[in-house]
């Protein structure tokens, strides 16, 4: 496995805003940690860079520009290009262009581009187990779970998707460097920190990863060389908040701060997302802080070793929250263009052991918010040191066993009473109230627009990206009519496009790529709770002979409404088949039970998170009517 990489500079955001960097930083940084002729810019609420350098407030384009003279490029990092990246000509003084765009009206800071580099250290593969698996108890923790369908963003080198232990899982990702979504991985560093938090597992194949069932999400972030700079990184976090990551892990950094990486955090810790970062490999060199691992709200990660001893390499302070195994580490590589195997040491690998018990512990409690969530970690870790929290191993090794014992329990360490425990307590549904979304329209005009197409049957059209996902995943037999037209609603998720079928409720987030611009409506468990019914208390059922028991909610699923259950889901062939149904359905929210239906049909029923099994002796396993159910009982039709 190759694996070196040297150490540079880095600066991440911190959820406190941070005080600008200096405008004379050449008197005291070494310049060779910033990136020639580059500066990061981030401009006030309003202003924002066009695609062609031009500066703007609001629509209107300012005459002077930005008031430095012609630039020699201009990249946006973020969707509303309120932060930027501009590339001066070679020879201007960068000092003095800094400080005259600290001058002008918009600019909330600028700042040089620092340099960013992984956080693995030279080693060869002469390690042949992963003792770290064991140390952490991670076989007892799998016997809880193994982990469900989290997305885990891996900001670092790329990650090569064709890996036999992370095939079918890797997720399509994006490549900062490049602004295109070639993610694979061209050093070897982020295909090794993608096998330890989440290889795929008990496969007969090469190694375990934490999180048996993640997906993983690239974003290539530094290049061939293990190098980035602070642009890339930016641009790489954003991208991740925005396209789906629930948990990011960043096995990189440096000795410099940037404001726009401050800025970054804060906007990923407000969508609810946690970061985990290596603290870096100085701690025997000088000891310099870490970013973005010394920011808050990053959960920053040192290296352990068998002993339970902090290794030498690890750096430390105060900033430090957890250890995790970080010597000899087995895991998944890429190196010159093969796929194989082997060890290495760092901080590096440390961090994707806790990105990988994160998801595992989100899987069973998935309403954690970052911050209950790096209690639950450092509540259920083990002292290896002092009592407490302190420098060099922060509040302790990670014990996975103990920290999915409490996610399992609901139950933070050192919290009053156990944690929330959903489903919500049934209420009463809302006073029925009309929707004109649910009024039939007439047929459309002819000629039908491209992509659009009318159902006499209920007086209602699709289009769009929502027949897409229709047509894609099954259409009249696994959704039926369309109930409504396009509206949007306050769900319990929060408000969104949506629309209407006999079966389910489609939801758009334009934040998403596809397939995941799409997805389907929680209404299993909203049906339930308009009925009165806690699924949460429902009788369990236990592992048997022939079915599959989903632990994550304690139900099992067998005979004919395992066969459907098994035979139809999302159709994404990036995601296995268990995964396609798992997307589709979700996990069971019911054993087998028997049921009179809203057609006054009685009949054995099994309930889902989105969706209801029903068995008709005549016509097998269909899908019960929940979307149509649930506009009923609101009075929208």
């Amino acid at each position: 496995m190759r694996t070196i990489v040297r150490l540079g500079l880095i600066f991440l955001m911190a959820f406190a805003v941070l005080p600008a960097v200096s405008s004379t930083p050449a008197q005291a940084a070494d310049l060779t940690n910033f990136v020639p002729d580059q500066i990061l810019v981030t401009f006030e609420e309003g202003y924002h860079l066009g695609p062609n350098g031009a500066f703007f407030k609001g629509k209107t384009a300012q005459k002077r520009g930005l008031g430095i003279g012609p630039l020699h490029s201009s990249e946006a990092l973020d969707r509303s290009g309120q932060v930027a990246l501009l590339q001066v000509p070679a020879g201007n003084d960068l000092d003095a262009t800094i400080a005259t765009l600290n001058q002008q009206p918009g600019v909330r800071h600028a700042e040089r581009n620092a340099v960013r580099t992984a956080m693995i250290t030279p080693n060869d593969p002469i390690y042949n187990q992963q003792w770290g698996m064991g140390k952490i108890g991670a076989e007892p923790a799998w016997d809880i779970t193994t982990g469900g369908s989290v997305v885990i963003a891996i900001i670092d080198t790329g990650v090569s998707s064709s890996h036999p232990d992370l095939g079918g899982r890797v997720l399509a990702g994006f490549n900062a460097l490049s602004g295109g979504s070639d993610a694979d991985d061209d050093e070897g560093h982020g295909t090794a920190m993608a096998g330890i938090a989440a290889a795929s597992s008990n496969n007969g194949e090469g190694v375990a990863g934490m999180c048996w069932n993640c997906l993983i999400l690239p974003v290539k972030v530094l290049n061939s060389r293990g190098s980035g700079s602070s642009a890339s990184v930016v641009k790489g976090m954003y991208w991740a908040a925005d396209n789906g990551a629930r948990i990011i892990s960043m096995s990189l950094g440096g000795d410099e701060a940037t404001q726009a990486e401050a800025d970054v955090v804060n906007y990923i810790y407000s969508k609810g997302i946690p970061i985990f970062a290596s603290s870096g490999n100085s701690g025997s060199d000088g000891n310099p802080t870490i970013y973005p691992a010394a920011f808050p709200h990053v959960i920053a990660v040192g290296a352990s070793t068998p002993n339970d001893t902090v290794s030498g390499f690890s750096s430390y302070g105060n900033y430090l929250d957890l250890a995790a195994p970080g010597v000899g580490i087995w895991t998944t590589a890429w190196s010159n263009g093969q796929n194989t195997y082997g060890a290495g040491n760092g901080t590096s690998p440390a961090c994707p052991f806790v990105a990988g018990l994160a998801a595992l512990a989100v899987t069973l409690w998935p309403e954690l918010t970052p911050d209950q969530l790096e209690q639950l970690l450092i509540g259920s870790a083990v002292d290896i040191l002092t009592p407490g929290k302190d420098v060099y191993s922060g509040y302790g090794r990670i014990d996975a066993l103990k920290t999915l014992q409490n996610a399992a329990a609901r139950t933070i360490p050192g919290q009053p009473g156990p944690g929330p425990v959903p489903p919500p307590a049934p209420v009463p549904p809302p006073p029925p109230v009309g929707n004109p979304a649910f009024i039939p329209i007439g047929p459309l005009p002819l000629p039908a627009k491209v992509g659009e197409v009318y159902f006499p049957e209920t007086g209602h059209s699709l289009r769009g990206e929502f027949k897409n996902y229709w047509d894609r995943n099954g259409g009249l037999a696994v959704f039926g009519f369309p109930l409504s037209e396009e509206f949007t609603e306050q769900t319990a998720e929060g408000s969104f496009l949506v629309q209407y079928f006999e079966r389910q409720r489609f939801e758009f987030h334009p934040e998403k790529a596809a397939p995941y611009n799409v997805l389907l409506g929680r209404l299993g468990d909203s049906v339930l709770r308009d009925r009165g019914e806690d699924w949460f208390s429902f009788p369990k059922g236990s592992p048997q002979s022939g079915c599959v028991f989903f632990q994550e909610t304690g139900h099992t699923v067998c005979g004919e409404f395992l066969k459907y259950w098994q035979n139809n889901g999302l159709n994404d062939s990036a995601l296995t088949k268990y995964q396609r149904s798992l997307q589709l359905f979700g996990f069971p929210l019911s054993e087998a039970r028997t049921e009179t239906n809203s057609n006054g049909d009685t009949v054995t029923t099994q309930w889902f998170e989105r969706g209801r099994f029903e068995y008709h002796n005549d016509k097998g396993v269909l899908l019960g009517l929940l979307a149509k159910e649930y506009a009923t009982t609101r009075g929208w039709r």
